[in-house]
């Protein structure tokens, strides 16, 4: 029992440790997305996307790049603005650099990974973004226009009203503390300490369970297998991840939680992650989230979510395989 004790107590001050490199990272992005959050800036972009035509690809990538909203809050919105005329392209652009970048997701993959892989994944979303959205636009005329991409016709109403009856695509967001404090006072500094503490909840949640994971795997689990793989320079890393992260459901943060405690370095000490496998699981996992692709199949007809899968893969892989051979140091 004795033993126990002190495992437990080597494993908690593991944690604590990395838990305070990462704090003041997490501290900024949750500031940064509840000033977003709170003068609702990610909204008024949004509602001008169905007026842009082609170039909303663009916006949609960019608004996705900026946008505080995790997966599972973005998919019910891209369908109300599917259903309120926003074209089929735009509307996956956003859906898939939505997972991927966040302000918080970059100050966090700042700070535990660097700059270099901050900047890396950031470009990648955009690019992947771009990618899934005019290859879209593209198969537009080949059965993916947006009057066929639905498995069924949703009925019509409001996602806020709690009465919605599609439960999916319900909108929870009036029960939110933010909200509650906003109807009672319309104070915008109470407003966003409220978004602010929703914020440190979320994103500290998946950071934690990224940290918790690699604390536990790097300390009972043989896990050279693991750094090889992170490491590797061969093709064998980048597909095993890129195929291995589709089932899990993988947000941003803890992907990059739990890479970090593998290559935490010393002060002064690069960190020796490979490019090509570091973007394969920092941008295939978050991209295929478990939750969202649950409700995408209930939602969508199976060749828009073949067409969302094939993007997703593709894309990974094409930005892991390119990024290997290039010169480029992160």
């Amino acid at each position: 029992m004795e033993n126990w004790d002190v495992m437990l107590a080597e494993l908690g001050l593991k944690l604590w440790r990395e838990l305070l490199y990462i704090l003041p990272y997490l501290a900024i992005g949750v500031f940064l997305e509840a000033v977003i959050r709170t003068f609702k800036w990610h909204v008024r972009i949004r509602k001008a996307l169905t007026r842009f035509g082609l170039i909303s690809i663009v916006f949609a990538t960019l608004l996705g790049a900026i946008s505080p909203l995790c997966a599972c809050a973005t998919l019910p919105l891209v369908i109300s603005l599917l259903l309120a005329g926003l074209p089929l392209a735009p509307a996956v652009s956003l859906l898939v650099t939505s997972p991927l970048m966040s302000p918080a997701s970059y100050t966090m993959l700042s700070g535990m990974l660097g700059l270099g892989w901050a900047n890396m994944v950031l470009l990648s979303a955009i690019f992947l973004g771009l990618f899934a959205g005019y290859l879209t636009h593209w198969l537009r005329d080949f059965g993916f226009s947006e009057d066929v991409i639905f498995k069924k016709k949703l009925p019509e109403g409001d996602f806020h009203d709690p009465d919605y009856p599609v439960e999916e695509l319900r909108c929870e967001c009036g029960k939110q503390l933010s909200h509650r404090v906003d109807r009672c006072t319309h104070n915008k500094f109470l407003v966003f300490l409220a978004k602010f503490w929703e914020g440190a909840i979320k994103i500290g949640k998946f950071a934690m369970i990224g940290l918790i994971i690699e604390v536990v795997v790097t300390s009972f689990v043989p896990n050279q297998w693991i750094i090889n793989l992170l490491s590797g320079e061969g093709l064998a890393p980048i597909f095993t991840l890129t195929f291995a992260t589709i089932p899990l459901h993988l947000p941003q943060v803890t992907a990059a939680s739990m890479i970090f405690g593998f290559f935490l370095p010393d002060p002064g000490e690069a960190i020796a992650l490979a490019k090509g496998p570091g973007i394969a699981m920092l941008v295939g996992g978050p991209v295929t989230a478990l939750p969202v692709m649950g409700v995408f199949i209930s939602m969508f007809r199976p060749r828009v979510v073949l067409l969302y899968l094939a993007l997703c893969v593709t894309g990974t892989l094409f930005l892991a395989l390119t990024l290997r051979v290039l010169p480029i140091s992160l």
